[in-house]
């Protein structure tokens, strides 16, 4: 049976894993890294836990060459050209039905879920972001008091790993329940989620505290005081699914999303500003060739207040001022940007942002 939910994600159970096969130690810890660094960009600091889950759907397996007990997927630009790792829960591999990839994403065939995620999720960048988005907002769904995927990443970060600890006990059992469709106090669910957990406390005991530690790393200001989409001072929020990816902008890279006029954001970036207490000028960079929104409203957190900035993306190129704020070195300070600009279909960049003295 397949288990439908608010965002019509269906993940199946993993075939399970060969002690014959496996990844290399040397890509294990690679993928660790990558879930741990994915996560801490898009806001979440308790990375471990996001490996614990693909410790237990596919042991870190990402394509079918790594794995050849389980279905030829998709081919993949992560694998060489090769097919992803396939699930084989939903019948034999001709059908072309189960999850794909590292965290088993599902949504009936193949191309149901390349349709409901899109080519990205076959990457492994994708499909890690992907998983991140998918707890996130489960959490917000199912956790009393989380309203919002900052406030789900703030519960997700504050779950102790350790055994026995309710919040943790709480987590492992939200995975059976929402990832593999186990929501009952059997014996079985209550299995699923020890194995979740228990995955994911290998995973932080292998690597060490040292090594899943994201919480100091945007430590300060760049060189240079530019803070650059997919620097160690961005945060991405959102469902990767919203999210566009070109290679423009500042660096060659600029991040975008389709504009609401929802209350609240849907997509939203942060540019981090760790600086001394002092004045600073804050500058955005702009395209006009992809920024289109014309009601772009920059927050800036500053020495304890909130200013807003409106721009319009679509009348300049290069950096273009904010304005000069004062900011108290807190640890907390930053610059927000959200979809939510009131405008209808076009695109917001998320592009650099620079801060100066």
């Amino acid at each position: 049976m397949r288990w439908l939910w608010a965002l019509a994600l269906v993940i199946a159970c993993a075939t399970q894993p060969s002690p014959k096969h496996g990844v290399s130690i040397e890509t294990k810890h690679a993928r660790y890294a990558l879930i741990r660094d994915i996560a801490a960009r898009m806001g979440v600091h308790n990375g471990a836990l996001i490996a614990g889950i693909a410790m237990s759907e596919t042991n870190l397996a990402h394509c079918q060459s790594e794995a050849p007990y389980a279905c030829p997927g998709p081919v993949s630009p992560s694998c060489d050209g090769g097919p992803v790792i396939a699930g084989a829960a939903d019948g034999p591999c001709n059908l072309m039905q189960g999850g794909l990839g590292m965290f088993q994403f599902d949504a009936g065939t193949y191309a149901d879920t390349l349709a409901q995620y899109g080519p990205r999720v076959l990457t492994l960048d994708g499909n890690v972001e992907q998983a991140v988005a998918f707890v996130l907002d489960k959490i917000t769904s199912d956790v009393a008091g989380v309203q919002d995927w900052l406030g789900a990443a703030e519960w997700l970060d504050g779950v102790p790993l350790a055994k026995g600890q309710p919040t943790m006990e709480q987590w492992s059992a939200l995975l059976a329940c929402r990832y593999n469709g186990c929501c009952t106090n059997s014996a079985t669910c209550k299995h699923r989620a020890a194995g979740y957990r228990d995955n994911a406390l290998a995973a932080y005991a292998e690597m060490g505290e040292a090594f899943w530690r994201t919480t100091d790393r945007c430590a300060a200001l760049p060189d240079g005081g530019v803070i650059d989409v997919h620097s160690s001072c961005y945060l991405a929020a959102g469902d990767p699914r919203h999210r566009g990816h070109e290679l423009a902008g500042y660096g060659g890279a600029v991040e975008w999303a389709t504009t609401n006029a929802d209350a609240g954001p849907v997509e939203l970036a942060e540019w981090i500003v760790k600086v001394p207490r002092g004045r600073y000028h804050v500058d955005v960079h702009l395209d006009g060739a992809i920024g289109r929104a014309k009601q772009a409203r920059y927050e800036i957190a500053h020495d304890g207040r909130v200013d807003t900035v409106t721009v319009d993306q679509s009348s300049a190129v290069g950096f273009v001022p904010l304005g000069a704020f004062e900011f108290a070195g807190s640890g907390d300070e930053h610059v927000r940007l959200g979809d939510n600009t009131g405008e209808q279909q076009v695109k917001v960049a998320f592009d650099a942002v620079r801060v100066a003295p």
